[in-house]
């Protein structure tokens, strides 16, 4: 499909505010990176209302590694069996496909972009955390609001930092400049502004590069600022809401925080204060269980955040937010 001369502007004058480096090797990044092959099978299953649990049992046999971490996270304290699961079968009735989905797609990026290895004073498994909370905060609320489909809004969460994702793990040393002008006391966007290293932009470069579909793309692209989108504001403001919120869970990045109006927001995604209120308390009850299962995903030591309560409780009285941009 060819796109418009609007698009086709809006990506020149993006292309034109990236670092020449950065911009030279997106193309490369985009052919040499793709999701496992057990991922992309796992996700065309779930999305098929015709599969059924031996259908994904057969898959994930093929990865006796997944298949492991499938039965270890259903015997989380998360799931509060009375007896442990041993088996592939039962592992993937307890989690459930709507579960199964989340964990295939996280699982899969983690795989693809190793945070492991991270300039100093940056927290690579805080950024997938982060990435985490905003892609299942983003299906539930598609799923309270009829904004969007589940598995739209939980992808476009997943992907919203993918430009964030590609410069710590892809471009290093140029995130390391940037870091060091933070450290200097310029903002992370006037640092990555004046560095040609815009996450957003980036990320919905590499996403074109990808052929990822046009809601992804700017959802990555506007989610600080949705009311730009073009065409997918209501995916777009409910991933802005959705990483506002990650932030107060205890899920943040280490960006500086941006306004987020809710006179826009709420409007958008015809969804009232009341509702928004009662979504805030059930996270307070949701988000601090679900975060150790989280970790065990990433394969990492928990870490306790204490202060999730004081948080969301400041929110539900509020009329604007705070949205975090990161870590």
């Amino acid at each position: 499909m060819t796109d418009s001369p609007q698009v086709n502007s809006l990506v020149d004058d993006l292309e034109s505010a990236i670092d020449p480096q950065v911009l030279h090797r997106l193309p490369d990044i985009g052919r040499l990176v793709s999701l496992p092959k057990t991922t992309y099978t796992l996700l065309s299953l779930l999305v098929d209302e015709n599969t059924l649990p031996s259908d994904l049992e057969k898959v994930l046999e093929q990865d006796p590694a997944l298949a492991a971490k499938v039965i270890s996270l259903s015997n989380s304290a998360f799931y509060s069996l009375e007896s442990p699961v041993s088996s592939l079968h039962r592992a993937i009735l307890v989690i459930g496909f709507k579960e199964l989905e989340f964990m295939a797609m996280g699982l899969g990026l983690s795989e693809t972009f190793d945070l492991s290895q991270v300039p100093a004073g940056f927290d690579g498994e805080g950024l997938w955390l982060h990435s985490l909370a905003v892609s299942w905060i983003a299906r539930e609320l598609a799923a309270i609001t009829g904004v969007a489909e589940a598995s739209e809004a939980m992808i476009t969460g997943l992907l919203h930092e993918l430009g964030l994702i590609i410069l710590v793990s892809k471009f290093p040393l140029q995130f390391q400049q940037l870091l060091e002008l933070v450290s200097a006391g310029m903002s992370f966007f006037e640092a990555e502004a004046a560095l040609g290293l815009k996450h957003g932009a980036i990320g919905f470069l590499l996403a074109r590069n990808w052929n990822l579909p046009e809601i992804f793309q700017e959802g990555i692209l506007y989610h600080h600022n949705p009311e730009e989108a073009p065409r997918h504001q209501k995916v777009a403001a409910l991933v802005a809401l959705a990483d506002n919120l990650a932030h107060k869970a205890g899920f943040p990045m280490k960006m500086e925080t941006l306004d987020l109006d809710l006179s826009f927001i709420l409007p958008t995604l015809s969804l009232p204060v009341e509702k928004l209120q009662n979504f805030i308390k059930d996270l307070m009850v949701t988000m601090p269980r679900i975060q150790p299962i989280w970790i065990q995903m990433m394969k990492s030591a928990p870490k306790p955040d204490r202060g999730v309560k004081a948080r969301f409780q400041s929110l539900l009285g509020a009329g604007k937010f705070k949205a975090s941009g990161h870590p």
